[in-house]
């Protein structure tokens, strides 16, 4: 294995700590998203120049205020009660984990990811209806970490 393949699979190790927590207790330990956060763009700083980084980041950023927008307008048209729906409804560490992503992929896979992450969720939580008749939360973490680990295996079979 080569050193650029072992960068690629350094974020793999907090991102699976993290999908697992967050399916368990609905919950993400800081100390291994701190860890996620530093693992994520070390990849990145030494396979890809400065330039790449930061598009990668204003792309991917400017993609997710895009989509966390439109789900806070969504939230606001649907509730029509005053407090703060974005925090009852979509957790903190969600968006910082989505965020923590920006620098790995270029915008296309980023969308794939967010994509991914979603989707899965969105069938965990049909499944949890349809099986267990309870509409539970969705453990958005878990999906966007499964996403972004067949990402990097998939870039390291390639």
């Amino acid at each position: 294995m080569t050193w650029p393949q072992i960068l690629y699979l350094l974020p793999v190790v907090p991102a699976t700590v993290l999908a697992v927590a967050d399916l368990r207790h609905r919950t993400i330990p800081m100390n291994w998203l701190v860890a996620f956060g530093l693992c994520v763009p070390l990849p990145s700083v030494f396979l890809s120049s400065a330039g790449t980084i930061l598009y990668n980041i204003l792309t991917n950023t400017l993609l997710l205020g895009w989509v966390f927008g439109g789900v806070w307008i969504y939230l606001k048209l649907r509730c029509r009660r005053p407090g703060n729906l974005f925090r009852q409804y979509v957790g903190s560490g969600d968006l910082v984990f989505a965020l923590l992503l920006t620098p790995f992929a270029p915008l296309p896979q980023y969308l794939l990811l967010l994509l991914g992450g979603c989707m899965g969720g969105l069938a965990y939580w049909i499944g949890v209806r349809i099986a267990v008749r309870y509409s539970a939360t969705i453990p958005l973490v878990t999906f966007f970490s499964l996403a972004f680990i067949v990402c990097t295996l998939y870039r390291l079979i390639r």
